[in-house]
């Protein structure tokens, strides 16, 4: 059975998110820690998503494998963090889910805020 999340690495990451990916895909990218407990909560809605969107691909980012250049490179701050890109070689679109205003407690973003999110951008 195919993992409906892969864990991608940072040179799969900057292929992605720099416009190195030909094919047209919506393209959803969770970056987390493995200290971080809103990611570790955040993680149970997010493994959910793929079965909401089929024609939407999912992956993870550890921020350990070079997260610092990452935000820099990216201009986001902090974890959990969501972005989405539309892939098509050069024109790849990257959208970060802006922050909340008054985060949720346990896991940072609210559902129906990563959903709307999905729905407007891919």
């Amino acid at each position: 059975m195919e993992a409906k999340i892969k864990r991608i690495d940072r040179k799969s990451l900057e292929m992605i998110l720099d416009g190195q990916v030909d094919q047209p895909h919506s393209v959803v990218i969770k970056f987390y820690g493995e200290h971080c407990y809103l990611c570790h909560n955040l993680s149970a809605f997010y493994k959910e998503l793929p079965d909401l969107y089929e024609d939407v691909k999912f992956y993870a980012f550890n921020m350990a494998d070079g997260g610092e250049y990452i935000e820099t490179k990216y201009g986001f701050e902090g974890i959990p963090s969501i972005c989405l890109a539309k892939t098509s070689g050069i024109d790849t679109q990257v959208k970060f889910l802006k922050e909340p205003k008054k985060p949720d407690r346990e896991t940072w973003y609210y559902k129906d805020d990563i959903k709307k999110f999905i729905e407007t951008y891919k």
